[in-house]
């Protein structure tokens, strides 16, 4: 500095170590307080990736699985019983049976018999359905 120049400083140097230190800690509390969330996010993407990876163990496990049962498909004995199943194939000796099974009334139907046959006001469709049932088809 040229010996002309006067330096005129009112602060001691304690107190500008402390306003340095105070500035410091600001920058920390600041440095923090943006780096919870952060955090945050980072232990949610954690919890997520647990999550996945059960979710892929289990998708391979049951991948595995699939494969074995695939596996036993290609088995003769397995091939007859889907023939068996599919295009109704009996080996010799074997009886084949088949059950055919009538409808009976539903409880549709029968809900439908005890419905009081007089026209209402605001059923359109019910009352000409109600007339044609009843006075026309019985004709």
């Amino acid at each position: 500095m040229p010996k002309k120049t006067k330096v005129i400083d009112n602060l001691s140097k304690k107190a500008k170590v402390n306003i340095l230190i105070g500035f410091f800690l600001i920058f920390l509390v600041v440095v923090a307080f943006s780096s919870i969330n952060l955090i945050t996010d980072i232990v949610e993407k954690r919890q997520e990736i647990t999550g996945l990876e059960e979710k892929l163990n289990w998708i391979r496990n049951n991948n595995i699985k699939l494969l074995a049962e695939e596996k036993k498909l290609y088995r003769d004995e397995y091939i007859k019983l889907e023939a068996k199943k599919q295009f109704n194939i009996t080996e010799p000796g074997e009886t084949s049976y088949f059950v055919h099974i009538e409808e009976s009334e539903t409880e549709d139907q029968k809900k439908t018999e005890n419905i009081d046959l007089s026209y209402q006001d605001a059923a359109l469709w019910e009352n000409i359905k109600i007339f044609y049932d009843h006075e026309i088809s019985n004709e």
